[in-house]
Protein backbone atom coordinates (compact mmCIF):
# COMPACT_ATOMS: atom_id res chain seq x y z
CA UNK A 1 0.00 0.00 0.00
CA UNK A 2 1.50 3.78 -1.18
CA UNK A 3 1.02 6.30 1.11
CA UNK A 4 2.15 9.63 0.51
CA UNK A 5 2.58 13.54 2.64
CA UNK A 6 2.03 16.21 0.82
CA UNK A 7 5.33 18.57 2.04
CA UNK A 8 4.42 21.77 -0.02
CA UNK A 9 2.78 23.33 2.49
CA UNK A 10 4.21 24.51 6.02
CA UNK A 11 3.33 22.01 8.47
CA UNK A 12 4.49 19.76 11.15
CA UNK A 13 5.94 17.47 8.53
CA UNK A 14 8.55 15.47 10.11
CA UNK A 15 6.57 15.06 12.92
CA UNK A 16 3.71 13.34 10.67
CA UNK A 17 6.49 11.59 8.59
CA UNK A 18 7.98 9.79 12.18
CA UNK A 19 5.09 9.00 13.69
CA UNK A 20 4.00 7.08 10.36
CA UNK A 21 7.63 5.70 10.63
CA UNK A 22 6.90 3.84 13.56
CA UNK A 23 3.73 1.97 12.04
CA UNK A 24 4.83 1.56 8.81
CA UNK A 25 6.47 -1.93 9.72
CA UNK A 26 3.53 -3.39 11.74
CA UNK A 27 1.18 -2.36 8.62
CA UNK A 28 3.22 -2.97 5.78
CA UNK A 29 2.80 0.58 3.66
CA UNK A 30 5.28 2.49 1.51
CA UNK A 31 5.63 5.92 2.92
CA UNK A 32 7.05 9.05 0.71
CA UNK A 33 7.26 12.54 1.22
CA UNK A 34 5.72 14.35 -2.08
CA UNK A 35 6.69 18.07 -2.67
CA UNK A 36 5.62 17.54 -6.51
CA UNK A 37 3.40 15.52 -8.39
CA UNK A 38 4.76 12.22 -9.72
CA UNK A 39 3.45 9.53 -12.29
CA UNK A 40 2.26 7.10 -9.00
CA UNK A 41 -0.89 6.45 -7.68
CA UNK A 42 -1.35 6.53 -3.59
CA UNK A 43 -3.92 4.52 -1.34
CA UNK A 44 -3.49 7.91 1.35
CA UNK A 45 -2.86 10.63 1.21
CA UNK A 46 -2.03 12.99 3.77
CA UNK A 47 -2.23 16.82 3.55
CA UNK A 48 -1.00 18.38 6.89
CA UNK A 49 -0.62 22.21 7.19
CA UNK A 50 -0.44 25.20 9.53
CA UNK A 51 -0.43 28.78 8.74
CA UNK A 52 -2.11 30.56 6.36
CA UNK A 53 -4.92 29.20 4.23
CA UNK A 54 -4.04 31.60 1.40
CA UNK A 55 -0.25 30.64 1.50
CA UNK A 56 -1.25 27.44 1.64
CA UNK A 57 -3.55 27.29 -1.10
CA UNK A 58 -1.14 28.99 -3.31
CA UNK A 59 1.90 26.36 -2.60
CA UNK A 60 -0.34 23.66 -3.50
CA UNK A 61 -1.69 24.98 -7.19
CA UNK A 62 1.79 26.58 -7.89
CA UNK A 63 3.33 22.88 -7.83
CA UNK A 64 0.19 21.08 -9.32
CA UNK A 65 -0.36 19.24 -6.31
CA UNK A 66 -4.47 20.28 -6.31
CA UNK A 67 -4.33 18.54 -9.90
CA UNK A 68 -2.65 15.24 -8.30
CA UNK A 69 -4.86 15.01 -5.04
CA UNK A 70 -7.64 15.30 -7.40
CA UNK A 71 -6.52 12.68 -9.83
CA UNK A 72 -5.77 10.40 -7.11
CA UNK A 73 -8.79 10.99 -5.03
CA UNK A 74 -10.87 9.75 -8.39
CA UNK A 75 -8.49 7.08 -9.15
CA UNK A 76 -9.61 5.62 -5.02
CA UNK A 77 -6.81 7.19 -2.95
CA UNK A 78 -8.07 8.51 0.59
CA UNK A 79 -6.84 11.81 1.91
CA UNK A 80 -6.72 12.84 5.33
CA UNK A 81 -6.67 16.55 5.76
CA UNK A 82 -4.39 17.47 9.20
CA UNK A 83 -4.98 20.98 11.09
CA UNK A 84 -5.66 23.00 7.82
CA UNK A 85 -5.13 20.77 5.49
CA UNK A 86 -8.71 19.69 6.96
CA UNK A 87 -9.27 23.20 6.71
CA UNK A 88 -8.53 23.27 2.79
CA UNK A 89 -10.92 20.31 1.80
CA UNK A 90 -13.57 22.95 2.34
CA UNK A 91 -14.46 25.92 0.10
CA UNK A 92 -13.38 29.01 1.14
CA UNK A 93 -11.79 30.72 4.44
CA UNK A 94 -12.42 34.04 5.84
CA UNK A 95 -8.64 34.32 6.76
CA UNK A 96 -8.20 34.69 2.55
CA UNK A 97 -7.73 38.60 2.01
CA UNK A 98 -7.94 37.43 -1.94
CA UNK A 99 -10.71 35.36 -1.55
CA UNK A 100 -8.29 32.26 -2.57
CA UNK A 101 -10.10 29.11 -2.69
CA UNK A 102 -10.13 26.03 -1.19
CA UNK A 103 -10.14 22.45 -2.34
CA UNK A 104 -13.58 22.17 -2.34
CA UNK A 105 -14.10 18.61 -1.68
CA UNK A 106 -16.78 19.86 0.94
CA UNK A 107 -19.03 22.51 1.00
CA UNK A 108 -18.53 24.55 4.12
CA UNK A 109 -15.97 27.71 5.30
CA UNK A 110 -13.43 28.51 7.40
CA UNK A 111 -13.87 31.22 10.42
CA UNK A 112 -12.35 32.40 12.96
CA UNK A 113 -12.86 30.89 16.85
CA UNK A 114 -15.31 33.12 18.73
CA UNK A 115 -12.93 33.27 21.74
CA UNK A 116 -10.53 36.13 22.48
CA UNK A 117 -8.08 33.67 23.70
CA UNK A 118 -6.29 32.71 20.32
CA UNK A 119 -4.70 30.83 19.13
CA UNK A 120 -6.43 27.71 20.83
CA UNK A 121 -3.63 25.58 21.49
CA UNK A 122 -3.12 22.67 23.73
CA UNK A 123 -4.79 19.65 24.37
CA UNK A 124 -8.35 19.21 24.76
CA UNK A 125 -11.07 16.14 24.50
CA UNK A 126 -12.59 15.26 21.60
CA UNK A 127 -15.75 13.32 21.24
CA UNK A 128 -16.35 10.83 18.93
CA UNK A 129 -19.53 9.78 16.85
CA UNK A 130 -18.88 6.61 15.13
CA UNK A 131 -18.21 3.09 16.54
CA UNK A 132 -14.97 2.75 15.29
CA UNK A 133 -13.54 5.70 16.78
CA UNK A 134 -15.63 4.82 20.43
CA UNK A 135 -12.31 3.45 22.56
CA UNK A 136 -10.60 7.25 21.96
CA UNK A 137 -13.71 8.81 22.23
CA UNK A 138 -13.19 11.84 25.58
CA UNK A 139 -9.39 11.64 25.03
CA UNK A 140 -7.35 14.79 24.84
CA UNK A 141 -5.57 15.63 21.66
CA UNK A 142 -3.48 18.33 20.63
CA UNK A 143 -4.68 21.57 19.01
CA UNK A 144 -3.15 24.60 17.74
CA UNK A 145 -5.35 26.75 15.47
CA UNK A 146 -7.38 29.95 15.46
CA UNK A 147 -10.04 29.41 13.01
CA UNK A 148 -12.58 26.55 12.65
CA UNK A 149 -14.71 25.03 9.94
CA UNK A 150 -18.46 25.61 9.48
CA UNK A 151 -20.13 22.96 7.62
CA UNK A 152 -23.17 20.28 7.59
CA UNK A 153 -23.70 18.35 10.41
CA UNK A 154 -23.55 15.00 8.67
CA UNK A 155 -19.60 15.54 7.79
CA UNK A 156 -18.99 15.69 11.58
CA UNK A 157 -17.95 12.80 13.11
CA UNK A 158 -16.00 14.77 16.15
CA UNK A 159 -16.02 17.19 18.19
CA UNK A 160 -14.37 19.67 20.67
CA UNK A 161 -15.07 22.37 22.48
CA UNK A 162 -13.06 25.47 23.31
CA UNK A 163 -13.46 28.62 25.37
CA UNK A 164 -18.02 27.65 24.94
CA UNK A 165 -17.71 27.45 21.19
CA UNK A 166 -18.23 23.60 19.68
CA UNK A 167 -16.67 22.69 16.45
CA UNK A 168 -16.05 20.15 13.96
CA UNK A 169 -12.52 18.38 15.42
CA UNK A 170 -13.04 15.40 12.56
CA UNK A 171 -15.17 15.24 9.41
CA UNK A 172 -15.54 12.64 6.95
CA UNK A 173 -17.19 12.14 3.85
CA UNK A 174 -16.70 9.55 1.17
CA UNK A 175 -12.87 8.46 1.21
CA UNK A 176 -12.23 12.06 2.80
CA UNK A 177 -10.80 12.43 6.81
CA UNK A 178 -10.31 15.63 8.18
CA UNK A 179 -8.70 16.54 11.55
CA UNK A 180 -8.44 19.29 13.49
CA UNK A 181 -6.08 18.67 16.05
CA UNK A 182 -2.44 17.03 15.45
CA UNK A 183 -2.54 12.99 16.18
CA UNK A 184 1.64 13.50 15.10
CA UNK A 185 1.55 15.31 18.44
CA UNK A 186 -1.20 13.59 20.27
CA UNK A 187 1.83 10.98 21.61
CA UNK A 188 0.03 7.71 22.57
CA UNK A 189 -3.55 8.35 21.68
CA UNK A 190 -2.60 10.28 18.46
CA UNK A 191 -0.54 7.28 17.41
CA UNK A 192 -3.72 4.95 17.97
CA UNK A 193 -5.72 7.44 15.97
CA UNK A 194 -3.12 7.21 12.73
CA UNK A 195 -3.33 3.80 13.13
CA UNK A 196 -7.45 3.64 13.06
CA UNK A 197 -7.04 5.49 9.68
CA UNK A 198 -4.61 3.70 7.74
CA UNK A 199 -7.21 0.79 8.88
CA UNK A 200 -9.81 2.58 7.62
CA UNK A 201 -8.37 3.97 4.41
CA UNK A 202 -7.05 0.00 3.43
CA UNK A 203 -10.49 -1.85 4.18
CA UNK A 204 -11.57 0.89 1.46
CA UNK A 205 -13.13 -0.86 -2.33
Amino acid sequence: MNVAIVSCVPGNIMNLYRALKKLQDEMNFELELLEKPIEKTYRIIFLPGVGHFEQAMRNIVENGMDQFIFKNYRLGATIVGVCLGMQLFFEESEESSTKMKGLGFLKGQVVKLNSTLLPHIGWNIVRFKLEQFREMDGKYFYFVHSYRVVCEERFIVGTCEYDGEIFPAVVMAERLIGVQFHPEKSHTIGRKFLRRLIECASCQP
